[in-house]
């Protein structure tokens, strides 16, 4: 099988068929893909890599942790079967094993910072509070609240490129009205009782 951006991402699909109620679903793979392409496309960015970072940076999770290596293994193998040329291989080989949130400061091309940008504009907003306390799932209730509140507000100030500063204004926004919001309820300030 010859590469092609639809065979990839059907082998991407098929093998994520495994972990699709997780938060690192292929639903989430077609969120960012879709922001990862947008923002390639403004910043002037290889958009081929970024889309074929983005489909390939959580395949990881179907193979075990930590996923952003096994990913990388993992999207280098698929990459060679469908006979993608060395030297891009290569690079999307670390588009997925840089797009950790802890290495943000290994990033070292543009194609790095868009997919990690666009990865992380999906843990912000509604959706990516929802996607945070479903992930650390039975994890202690204060633990997820400290956990939420310290890593959820930093996200923003962290990103990359402009243009994902721009579009995700709003879910940053949005995500500082929710922790606070649940700051207010959870000492009962909302309540206004003393």
């Amino acid at each position: 099988m010859g590469f092609s951006l639809g065979n990839l991402e059907s082998i991407v699909k098929e093998k994520m068929a495994s972990i699709k109620d997780s938060v690192h679903s292929f639903e989430h793979v077609k969120r960012v893909f879709k922001t990862a392409t947008f923002l390639a496309k403004e910043e002037n960015a290889d958009v081929e890599l970024v889309q074929i970072g983005a489909l390939l940076h959580d395949v990881g999770w179907t193979v075990g942790k930590p996923h952003h290596e096994t990913g990388a293994k993992l999207a280098n193998e698929v990459l060679k079967e469908i006979k993608y040329p060395k030297e891009r291989r290569e690079k999307v080989t670390k588009i997925v094993l840089n797009h950790d949130l802890d290495f943000r400061d290994k990033l070292e091309t543009l194609e790095e910072r868009i997919v990690w940008d666009a990865d992380k504009i999906d843990i912000l907003g509604v959706l990516g509070v929802v996607r945070t306390f479903h992930w650390f799932g039975n994890a202690p209730f204060d633990l997820v609240v400290k956990r939420s509140f310290k890593e959820l507000r930093a996200i923003y100030p962290l990103l990359n490129t402009e243009t994902a500063k721009k579009i995700a204004k709003r879910r940053h926004e949005e995500t500082l009205t929710l922790l606070s919001a649940l700051e207010r309820e959870l000492s009962l300030e909302d309540l206004h009782i003393k």
